[in-house]
């Protein structure tokens, strides 16, 4: 039994796929499987029904949580060896505050900082999810609150709440007129869009989807890209939007009938004693200071 097989199962098991176990993993399935077979040599049996579904056996049942537990304790001996080389700094934020959250934190963190080794990821909620479980990363900006049942014990160091905005271009916003009702703003609105920022996407948000004439769900550029040409409308964060509000590029809908959408996110440490690492502590400070100065700090939990 090795720490590659253990992985594997535990992939497995998470996936529900021998294929999706190997591309997490990035190794061939007849890896994969050739991994699975030695465990079950070593523990005395199968451990998964293979078909159209694999799904674990009794066996498999009862081996997982002792499997966890010993990759847990790998994964912790792991992060106590990274964290003796305190210039190394692994963080991760949402896509959608890359911009004008966490990248002005590190570009002020490394300008203080130059020799430091910083690996500094982006994805949705559910990429970094996986990253905090495999213990790779030592800060991060999730979305809130965390539905993830393998990481139930994750606490938040700051809480985060951005407005999300019914943008639209000025040209359609002059032809919906001022202080419009949803009615109004779907009688001339060409297209509804919605993005991938939500665990669980907002009743409100669903609801709009369904009384659009048509609706898409998109990435965050090419989305802002029909908004600006007046080709649809959509909800985007304020914060990222500040400047195009301002400049008068993009104009807040502001419906008198609909309430105002709240995106919640959370910065987290990776292991409950990441923070004791100055380092880790001041990259924590700066990206607090920054969303208190764009006005998304919710609450401070330091």
């Amino acid at each position: 039994m090795d720490i590659d097989q253990l992985r594997s199962f535990d992939r497995i098991v998470r996936d529900g796929s021998f294929t999706k176990a190997a591309a997490r993993l990035n190794v061939t399935q007849a890896t994969i499987s050739m991994r699975i077979r030695a465990l079950e040599a070593h523990v005395g049996g199968a451990l998964f029904t293979r078909g159209r579904k694999v799904e674990l056996t009794e066996r498999g049942a009862t081996f997982l949580p002792y499997a966890r537990r010993v990759l847990a304790t790998l994964l912790e001996s792991e992060d106590a060896m990274r964290s003796v080389d305190r210039g190394r700094i692994a963080f991760a934020s949402l896509r959608s505050l890359i911009e004008p959250l966490a990248t002005p934190a590190v570009v002020e963190f490394m300008r203080a900082h130059p020799r430091v080794e910083l690996q500094f990821e982006e994805g949705r909620h559910r990429d970094i999810a996986e990253w905090l479980h495999d213990r790779r990363i030592d800060l991060a900006i999730i979305g809130w609150p965390n539905f993830d049942p393998l990481l139930e014990a994750l606490e938040p160091v700051a809480l985060l709440r951005e407005k999300a905005v019914l943008a639209a271009s000025p040209m359609l916003a002059r032809e919906i007129g001022p202080q419009p009702t949803l009615d109004r703003i779907f009688a001339v609105a060409p297209h509804f869009l919605s993005f991938f920022w939500w665990q669980v996407t907002p009743d409100a948000i669903q609801s709009l989807r369904h009384r659009a004439r048509t609706s898409s769900q998109v990435l965050f550029s090419s989305g802002r890209a029909l908004i600006e040409h007046g080709a649809a409308i959509g909800h985007l964060l304020e914060a990222s939007i500040t400047e195009d509000l301002a400049s008068g590029r993009l104009v807040d809908l502001a419906p008198i009938d609909m309430p105002v959408i709240w995106r919640d996110s959370a910065l987290v440490a990776g292991t409950p004693d990441a923070l004791s690492r100055p380092l880790v502590a001041e990259l924590a400070d700066r990206i607090v200071a920054r969303a208190a100065t764009l006005g998304v700090l919710h609450a401070d939990r330091r």
